[in-house]
Order: C-alpha cells, then structure tokens, then sequence
C-alpha cells in the first residue's frame, strides 16, 4: 500500500511539472498563394490583362504593352476560350479566324478546371506541356489559310505574367467563374466555324422581383430604368441592356460580374443568385425592351 501511495505522489508531482511548463507556440502556417489570389482581378485579366482595372505588373513595358493591344485577341485568354470558357464547343462555335484573331480552341475549359487542381491549373497557365507561342513572334504574318500554326498557340505566360497574377487566374478558374447552366439554356448546332448558338430560359428559375431591384440599385443609374439609356452597347446600334442580355447572354454575364473594361462599369462581383436574379428580370422584354 506504501509502494502505491510513492507510486501515485510521483505521477502527481510529475503532472504538477508538466502543467507549469510553458505552453508550445502555435505554429502559424502562411495562406498558400492560392489562398491569397484574387478571383475577381482573375476574372479581369482573362478579359485583358493589360487593361487599367487589371494594374498589369508589366505595364512599364511599354513596347510589349503596345504589342498587346495592337494584336490583342491573340493574347486575350477569353479569344481562345471564350467567354463561357467553352471553346469551339459553345458560344463561339461561330466565331472563326481572322488576320486578326486567332481561331479558338478546341479545349473546353469549363469541364477541364474541374478535372485539374489548383496547383495543375497553374502549372499549365505558365508553362504547359504543349509548344507555346513566344513573345517575340511576329503576328503581322498570321493567316488562318496559310500561316495560323504559331499563331494559334497559346502564348508563353511564362514571358508575359507573374505568378501573382497566374494564381489570380486559378482563383477566378476555381472559384469565381460564373456557371452559365444556372443562368441559361444553349443550343449549339453545326460545327465550328459556322456553327450557331442559341440562348433560352434566359434567369432559369431566379426572382425577377429581386432582380429588378438589383438592377435599380446597380444599374439603372448608366442604363436607365428601361435599359434604353445607353442605346448602343457593344458598339452595335440599338443594343440596350435587355437585348444584350438576350442576345449575348455568354458575354453579358462576365461583363456584370468582372466589369466592362475601359468604361465606368467596374466589377460588381455579383453573387450567383444576384446573377440568376438579374437574368431573370433582364428576360422580360416589356420592361427591358430591345429598343
């Protein structure tokens, strides 16, 4: 009984020391560089990533800043991809090569960004594994017939954007882009370049209450209550803000969310539901009307 008692004093003082030691520091762990990304800035580089609202980290190269702009939809990620990230197989299923502009790609990268983690996505952005057009190639000599080879590559990100700015990309990838299957129905027929797209059940099952409202609050201030205010968007002639959505529903819904670059629209970083909402108040031609 004596050794018992020795026994249980010993596990008590021993447990006296263990209590008055200094707690371990917590081991802090640094955000991951995807965790520190910025979607929304993502979002507007994949439009144009030399434009003023995307605060290029390159923008003092002014010699290749000037090459962009001069041959922009051969560096702009939403040319290839489109702006449904679909490629050849949606939206621009239509949309074919010019001197100007490359054709698009066959990769549909709304299925591929969710096969791929965020580490491969950015892997693939910046380096790849397929031959990739370099900066320093002349693209006065492109031609779809003749000459479209390099020219339809991707261009080495590598050489044109930091890492910051490739993870903002990933962000937007991963967490950001909208899912148009909750904001429309598309048809695709024919095949690419002459093929065509149609867009219906424009809102799907949104709140066209709340979204007129969303719309009164963000929008109507440029656009007018109507959509009318601005009677040309796009540059084309009679386009207002319903019609646009009607019309150009894959375009409309990036332009809402990241902002239309180069005017006052700047990003409203809309949530799915506003968008769904917003959709679904746009779809009623009496009160958004097309002119």
């Amino acid at each position: 009984m004596k050794k018992f008692y020795v026994l249980l004093f010993g596990v008590f003082i021993s447990l006296i020391f263990v209590s008055c030691k200094k707690d371990s520091p917590i081991e802090v762990v640094p955000p991951t560089p995807y965790e520190q990304a910025d979607g929304i800035r993502g979002g507007i580089l994949y439009d144009e990533f030399w434009s003023t609202e995307a605060n290029y980290s390159k923008k003092s190269d002014t010699v290749q800043v000037s090459k962009f702009k001069s041959h922009s939809d051969f560096f702009r990620c939403k040319q290839c991809h489109a702006w449904d990230l679909m490629g050849q197989s949606g939206s621009y299923i239509n949309r074919g090569p010019k001197t100007t502009r490359p054709n698009v790609a066959v990769v549909n990268l709304s299925v591929l960004v969710k096969t791929k983690t965020e580490q491969e996505l950015f892997d693939a952005i910046k380096t790849g594994s397929v031959t990739r057009r370099d900066i320093s190639y002349d693209l006065a000599t492109y031609n779809p017939t003749s000459n479209a080879t390099i020219g339809d590559q991707m261009p080495k990100y590598s050489q044109i954007l930091s890492d910051v700015e490739i993870w903002d990309l990933v962000k937007f990838f991963k967490k950001e882009v909208n899912d148009i299957t909750q904001l429309y129905d598309a048809t695709y027929t024919g095949t690419y370049p002459t093929g065509k797209a149609a867009f219906s059940n424009i809102g799907k099952d949104g709140n066209a209450a709340n979204g007129k409202t969303y719309f009164t609050s963000k929008c109507s201030v440029c656009h007018g209550a109507d959509g009318k205010f601005i009677p040309d968007l796009d540059g084309t002639t009679g386009m207002t803000a319903g019609k646009f959505i009607r019309t150009k529903s894959n375009e409309a819904q990036h332009k809402i969310k990241f902002g239309q670059l180069g005017t006052g629209m700047t990003a409203f970083k809309s949530t799915p539901q506003e968008m769904k909402d917003l959709y679904k108040a746009l779809s009623d031609t009496l009160t958004f009307p097309n002119n």
